[in-house]
């Protein structure tokens, strides 16, 4: 029984992992080999760095590739720290209508982000930010989900930590940081690796709010690149791969982590 589960999970696989090999053996090809019968997956003879070489001198992909990376890192810090203060004052200090205001807070999540769109390009417009990268990342500073999430972790928060900083002298701010923060770590491990993917395939906000080219985030790139080289399926599969390695080495890197947040926070909730 377990060698025929193991022969189905591989081709369950196989059918998802296939995609990804033709991009990638794709993208070390002529345009002239992408759709060659027989299928052969790489010419070793005669492979093709021509792809990533034109991409990296030629085209822009540097320039989108780091707007994308700024947007990412500082839009993820700055929800994290927004998340954790709010989720640590509606899940642990609970204040004067906090519920009430929480309530307001989750209200939001059924609003469609569209409703929300010609709002914010009217304010950003008015602030400067329109064709700017704050223009994409205020918007994601505030998630209502992660604060969600937050205030879940901090309901079951032992106090018996924050009373013993309080009787040392703490403040509610320094043992917020101190002691609330660090052993916050697994849920905004979960919330940071989570708000990385998102963040970094979102489309709309870069279409709408950025004009200038050299201001793209990669995702509205690849589809102007996509739209100048429509037929050059070798350079537009090397855009690809090259879209997907911060994605990959994240998650490779934070793997075990990941999960070991998962689960943890899972238990806890």
């Amino acid at each position: 029984m377990r060698v025929f589960l193991t022969i189905v999970y591989s081709l369950v696989g196989l059918v998802f992992v296939t995609p990804l090999i033709w991009m990638l053996s794709t993208s070390f090809k002529y345009e002239n080999q992408v759709f060659e019968k027989p299928f052969v997956f790489v010419h070793w003879e005669d492979i093709n760095f021509g792809n990533y070489m034109y991409l990296l001198t030629e085209s822009p992909v540097v320039t989108w590739l780091s707007n994308s990376l700024i947007v990412v890192i500082v839009s993820v810090l700055f929800r994290l720290l927004f998340a954790a203060v709010t989720g640590y004052a509606f899940g642990y200090l609970k204040f004067k209508y906090s519920n009430t205001i929480f309530l307001i807070y989750l209200a939001a999540l059924f609003i469609p982000y569209q409703l929300s769109l010609l709002p914010q390009f009217i304010a950003f417009r008015y602030i400067g930010f329109l064709d700017t990268l704050w223009a994409l990342i205020v918007p994601n500073i505030v998630d209502i989900l992660s604060i969600f999430l937050m205030r879940q972790f901090f309901l079951t928060f032992p106090r018996d930590f924050i009373h013993a900083a309080y009787m040392e002298g703490s403040g509610v701010v320094r043992s917020f940081f101190r002691i609330a923060l660090p052993l916050a770590q697994a849920p905004m491990l979960t919330l940071g690796i989570l708000s990385f993917f998102m963040i970094w395939d979102q489309y709309y906000q870069p279409l709408i709010f950025l004009k200038s080219p050299e201001m793209f985030t990669l995702p509205l790139g690849i589809h102007s690149f996509q739209t100048q080289f429509g037929h050059e399926y070798a350079k537009q599969m090397a855009l690809a791969c090259i879209a997907i390695i911060p994605v990959l080495v994240t998650f490779l890197i934070l793997q075990k982590r990941f999960v070991e947040s998962i689960v943890t926070t899972g238990i806890k909730g």
